[in-house]
């Protein structure tokens, strides 16, 4: 389900050097590829969150859910992980990005999660305090923490990770034109149906680094209008 990273590489050098506009290097398109992933994979979250909103009763199918469509695109990036706690206190894993749930190592025990300052409240009432049948977690910073403290075993969890960074590796450059090092290289990791999106919010990048107004006005009507349609 990856994107070319080549691909979209040479799409984007095509548009912008058909009129002389200026030359993009590998390393300029790294980086603009990296946000431009980031900013399509956090947009896809609001777009979700949206969906369901305006979603009304009614039996969505197939193609025509939306918001089933979307959790798809997201689901790429859904893992698991089993963690060790130390008196109720565990890291995070250092690419959770949000975090969905976490479960006793067998699933069969699922934590609920709760605000922070709902803590003093559960556990000085009698009939909501924590157990370890039904235990609890909150997060801080980089840190799950549950009650009861002294529940046994390890966590698994459930969250959603960061797109890895793209890259176009090449050899050669300098006096000697660049060349594609596929091996080397990372493709883009968001959904295939999003391509069209991120050649156009690559070009919107480029078009500041090469001082392009046209090339900035076009991408920035693309999105005018998709924002437009979305909200019909």
């Amino acid at each position: 389900m990856a994107i070319n990273v080549d691909k979209v590489y040479r799409v984007v050098l095509s548009i912008t050097n058909k009129e002389q506009r200026g030359y993009l290097t590998p390393d300029q398109f790294n980086r603009i590829a990296r946000q431009a992933q980031l900013d399509i994979y956090e947009k896809t979250f609001y777009d979700y969150n949206r969906a369901l909103r305006k979603q009304t009763v009614g039996d969505f199918r197939e193609y025509g859910d939306i918001a089933s469509n979307l959790k798809d695109k997201i689901d790429i990036f859904a893992k698991q992980d089993s963690i060790t706690h130390t008196t109720g206190v565990a890291t995070e894993p250092s690419d959770l990005h949000r975090l969905i749930g976490v479960f006793s190592a067998n699933r069969t025990i699922e934590f609920e999660e709760v605000r922070k300052e709902e803590i003093p409240y559960l556990l000085s009432s009698k009939l909501n305090q924590p157990t370890s049948t039904y235990p609890i977690y909150y997060s801080e910073g980089n840190k799950i923490k549950i009650l009861p403290t002294d529940y046994s075993g390890q966590l698994l969890i459930d969250y959603i990770t960061f797109p890895s960074d793209p890259k176009w590796a090449f050899t050669g450059g300098g006096s000697n034109a660049y060349s594609y090092d596929s091996a080397n290289s990372v493709d883009f990791e968001i959904h295939q149906s999003d391509e069209t999106d991120l050649v156009v919010k690559i070009l919107a990048y480029t078009g500041i680094i090469i001082k392009d107004p046209t090339v900035i006005q076009v991408a920035a009507q693309k999105e005018v209008n998709d924002f437009n349609q979305d909200n019909v």
